[in-house]
């Protein structure tokens, strides 16, 4: 949430400056983190100043403008039309030799479940010098073979490297294959990770985010007071926090704890930040 408002407020002051050259890639990220929010229609808002205001300054921008259009269509719920956008912004890129751009347009696509881009993603890993790209591709190639071990390690990747978002959805999409796998741990773990990872980047809903959020069964109050948990308030404050009752908090702890499989709120907290459970689990 910092992120988008200080976004917009670059964009206020590079209207104001009249700085055009810079506001197109601006645009661009304020889009994409609209988008991420769930704000569709304030990302496609944002796509179409930038479709009106571009110009031959702003051509080489085109390839991530795609990206930003194929994370808008994801806002929107379609993510078959969402994969599209973002395989041929990655076409689009590698015709203009943007290869970063290209891997970014691909990894965009496996985040949004394609299982078809991990191997030309590590074409471009073998060819493109950095950390980065060859983790999105061993992510891409994960998502392939839906490996949710692999899932795991890529989101703890991405997360070292302070990339959260890719972790949230690695995460994820771990959560996801761990759950069609019957391994109840792991889900409750990799879901926990993806939840803490979401709430740092703002309560992103991403759609690898939205498909994983089932695997963590509670309901929005219960998540919101033990992400508040996590984060080491009390219940007292918490109760203040949302305005309701101390009883009413520990009622829902109660219920989060049962259907977390843990047996007080320390070893809750301790599984929303995704570290290993000290209280003892039931």
């Amino acid at each position: 949430l910092d992120g988008v408002e200080n976004l917009e407020q670059a964009l206020a002051a590079l209207t104001a400056e009249g700085a055009a050259a810079w506001m197109f890639p601006a645009r661009i990220r304020l889009a994409e983190a609209y988008s991420a929010l769930g704000r569709a229609a304030e990302a496609a808002e944002v796509i179409a100043e930038a479709r009106q205001r571009g110009g031959r300054h702003s051509a080489v921008y085109e390839p991530q403008l795609e990206i930003a259009r194929a994370w808008q269509a994801a806002a929107e719920g379609t993510v078959g039309p969402a994969v599209r956008l973002a395989i041929g912004a990655a076409d689009a890129a590698a015709r203009s030799h943007q290869h970063a751009v290209e891997a970014l347009a691909l990894h965009t696509a496996a985040r949004f479940g394609d299982r078809n881009v991990a191997g030309r993603l590590a074409d471009l890993a073998a060819r493109i010098d950095g950390a980065l790209v060859q983790v999105q591709s061993r992510h891409a190639v994960a998502v392939a073979s839906q490996d949710g071990p692999g899932l795991d390690t890529a989101a703890a990747e991405f997360e070292r490297m302070g990339v959260l978002l890719s972790a949230a959805d690695a995460a994820a999409q771990a959560a996801s294959v761990h759950e069609r796998r019957g391994d109840r741990r792991r889900l409750l773990e990799s879901a926990a990770t993806a939840n803490r990872l979401a709430a740092a980047c703002g309560g992103a809903g991403t759609p690898a985010l939205r498909q994983s959020a089932q695997p963590l069964p509670l309901t929005a109050r219960e998540r919101e007071i033990a992400n508040l948990v996590a984060a080491g308030l009390s219940n007292r404050q918490i109760a203040d926090r949302l305005t309701v009752s101390v009883r009413t908090v520990e009622g829902h702890l109660y219920r989060a704890c049962m259907k977390l499989d843990v047996t007080d709120r320390e070893a809750l907290a301790d599984l929303m930040r995704g570290e290993p459970p000290q209280g003892k689990q039931r």
